[in-house]
């Protein structure tokens, strides 16, 4: 018990810091926001790097770092039509150099590909968020449905849950917590969505909640089953009480993608 209470208290101090300071970046946008993806990118394909060599595998960083930078500034620079053909671009360059050097290894070239299109590529579409004409409001509603999901499936699993929801990735989580972090996603994506955007149906509000709350916990187990796979309990150590970047921002990762190309299609009603 007095672990739950270590760990409850570090991840209040470092909400007590952490949010804030999200919050003026997220206000602020542009390139101190680009800048802090930026940055958040490059650690968590750090995190990945590391993870990935305890599985016996060798990334080039050659490949993978100047990537994640580049799927960032197109984001910034460029939109989501120019991240999607420098994704394109970067496989066949992957595949031409695998060919033309057998001495290569094309499975550790792909897998610095995937780490780089899972950091910077899927951060990415932060920026892209913010960059919406309700782009304030668009990405922080997306951080407290995310959040939501975070919290009421910590504390409903903690109070009542029984069933595992998948038990060989990540044994705490259960079926309980998953439901309970659905909930209070839901009523806090209507509350804020009916708030920000009441041209919106209510309706539209209900689905992308339900829709982000599942996505952000299939984050979740994806990164628990990477972390399972490199025997470590946390990606990182950079947040106290949650871990790494990748720990932190795992369901982020899955729920910004959606939520932009959500946000994209109800624009006409904004």
């Amino acid at each position: 018990m007095g672990g739950f209470y270590l760990v409850l208290w570090k991840r209040i101090a470092s909400a007590i810091i952490g949010i804030p300071l999200l919050v003026v970046i997220v206000y602020q946008g542009g390139w101190l926001m680009t800048t802090a993806v930026a940055i958040l990118a490059l650690i968590g394909y750090r995190e990945y790097h590391v993870m990935v060599r305890r599985m016996d595998h060798r990334p080039p960083l050659w490949i993978a770092y100047p990537l994640v930078v580049m799927f960032v500034l197109a984001a910034h620079h460029g939109g989501v039509g120019l991240t999607w053909l420098i994704a394109l671009a970067t496989l066949a360059i992957l595949t031409h150099f695998t060919i033309t050097f057998p001495e290569g290894n094309p499975q550790d070239g792909a897998i610095a590909v995937t780490g780089a299109l899972m950091t910077g590529w899927l951060l990415g579409h932060l920026i892209l968020l913010r960059q919406l004409p309700s782009g304030l409001e668009a990405l922080l509603i997306t951080f407290f449905i995310t959040w939501a999901t975070d919290t009421g499936a910590y504390f409903a699993g903690r109070a009542f849950g029984k069933r595992p929801l998948a038990k060989q990735l990540s044994p705490k989580k259960t079926l309980e917590g998953s439901l309970g972090g659905i909930v209070l996603a839901i009523i806090i994506g209507v509350t804020f969505g009916s708030l920000w955007f009441p041209n919106v149906d209510l309706s539209l509000w209900i689905v992308l909640s339900l829709i982000l709350s599942i996505v952000g916990q299939f984050g979740d187990l994806a990164e628990s089953a990477l972390k399972r796979m490199a025997n470590i309990k946390d990606s990182g150590t950079l947040i106290p009480g949650h871990g790494g970047v990748l720990d932190r921002f795992d369901s982020i990762l899955w729920t910004a993608p959606v939520a932009y190309y959500f946000f994209q299609i109800i624009e006409v009603w904004l």
